[in-house]
Order: structure tokens, then C-alpha cells, then sequence
């Protein structure tokens, strides 16, 4: 039988993510189906987590709410700062927010129809990860990792990828979620997302599963 997961993960072939109708046990019983890890996205923290608006004196040390607090948040993988970040973000509201996620595919028109592969590919982050800091790129092994809340440029190039990320945010799709039980797959692999401004929704929920496919950590 056909599980909604496995449909929304074969949707997002083309664009790198896809949207459908679920709840959070759906796609929890799902990924236990399927075999996918839940990665939690904080050390020694659940696997489940709840975002919500916070201004920066509230919010988790090197995330994008310290920076940027309930204003509008730049494109970023989730998990950069972990050794091997998740292969697949499910995102789900159970009702409406009119706060837009931005979505944008980095294979489709991205650095490397833009000249800027060579950025991408050899400009090198110090990764901020508690005591396991390290040095990275931001694609590597046929993955993207980047979050402006973590990763700190630390030579030319990857100011200048920094900056091409900055300006990608312009042609980002929105996701609307205009609809109760609405479930977002994204590639974490390929693809970036952010967050509209929320401040003018301090009550806005979204529940985040992060995963490693088929048992592969």
C-alpha cells in the first residue's frame, strides 16, 4: 500500500520538494514503515520540534531566531552544523499560518547555472557545532549545507557563496499553508528554505521531523 510519505518523497523528484495533507503521527508511522532515522536537529534533544516565533534573547544559541529573531529568516538547510545533516525535512501545520515558507531548489537554476559552482564547491565555513566545530563547504558529496546562523565564511569564496545565497532568496517559491493538516516534504540534500517575517503571528506553530533515509545515519 502507498503511504503518503513515500508519494510526497516521489512528488519532490522534480522541484525538490512537495506538499500534501497529514498529520504528524501519519508521517511519524510512516517513516517507521519505511525505515527512515529521526535525526534530532539538537544534541540530546527530541526528534520532534516545535517552531515558533522567538524574539533572539529566547532563542537557541547559533540558531537564525538568535539572529534574526521573529523577523524574516534566510534560505539554510536544516542540521548544517551536524557532521552529516538530514536527507529529508517534513514539515506540518494542523492549522493555518499566513507566515509563507520560501523554497529554493540549488540543482534547478542554481550555482551551477549561475557560474557560482566553484563557490559553492570550494568556499570554506567554520561550521559553529559546540566543541565539534569544524570546516566545511557548503556542497559536498552531492549534499548542501548552509545556515547563516551557524556557519561563519572563512575565506573569499565563501563570502562571495554567502552572498550568492542572499541574493537566490529573490526567486524562492512560497508555500502557503492556507490549509489545516498541511505536510511539507523538503530535500534537505538540494534544497533551501526560510521563513517569512512572523512577526505579526506570535502564535504561529510548525511541527519539524528530520530524517536520515531508509536507516542510513
Amino acid at each position: 500500500m502507498s503511504r503518503m510519505l513515500e508519494e510526497l518523497l516521489d512528488a519532490s523528484r522534480a522541484t525538490g520538494w512537495a506538499a500534501g495533507q497529514g498529520t504528524l503521527n501519519q508521517v511519524q508511522l510512516d517513516a517507521a514503515m519505511l525505515k527512515w532515522t529521526e535525526v534530532p536537529t539538537r544534541r540530546g534533544g527530541p526528534t520532534v520540534s516545535t517552531l515558533r516565533p522567538v524574539a533572539p534573547s529566547d532563542a537557541q544559541p547559533n540558531s537564525l531566531s538568535a539572529r534574526y529573531g521573529t523577523g524574516p529568516q534566510p534560505l539554510h538547510t536544516d542540521g548544517a552544523h551536524l557532521a552529516t545533516p538530514p536527507d529529508i525535512v517534513v514539515l506540518t501545520c494542523a492549522t493555518t499560518s499566513t507566515t509563507p515558507t520560501y523554497l529554493w531548489n540549488a540543482m534547478r537554476g542554481g550555482p551551477y547555472a549561475q557560474g557560482a559552482s566553484n563557490l559553492v564547491q570550494h568556499g570554506v565555513f567554520l561550521v559553529s557545532s559546540g566543541n565539534d566545530s569544524f570546516f566545511a563547504t557548503a556542497y559536498a558529496s552531492r549534499r548542501l549545507r548552509y545556515d547563516p546562523g551557524c556557519m561563519l565564511p572563512a575565506d573569499a569564496r565563501a563570502r562571495k557563496a554567502a552572498q550568492f545565497f542572499e541574493q537566490a532568496a529573490t526567486t524562492a517559491t512560497e508555500h502557503h499553508w492556507s490549509e489545516p493538516g498541511q505536510v511539507l516534504l523538503i530535500d534537505n540534500r538540494r534544497v533551501l528554505h526560510a521563513r517569512g517575517s512572523a512577526a505579526h503571528e506570535p502564535q504561529r506553530e510548525i511541527q519539524r521531523l528530520s530524517f536520515y533515509l531508509n536507516g542510513e545515519a
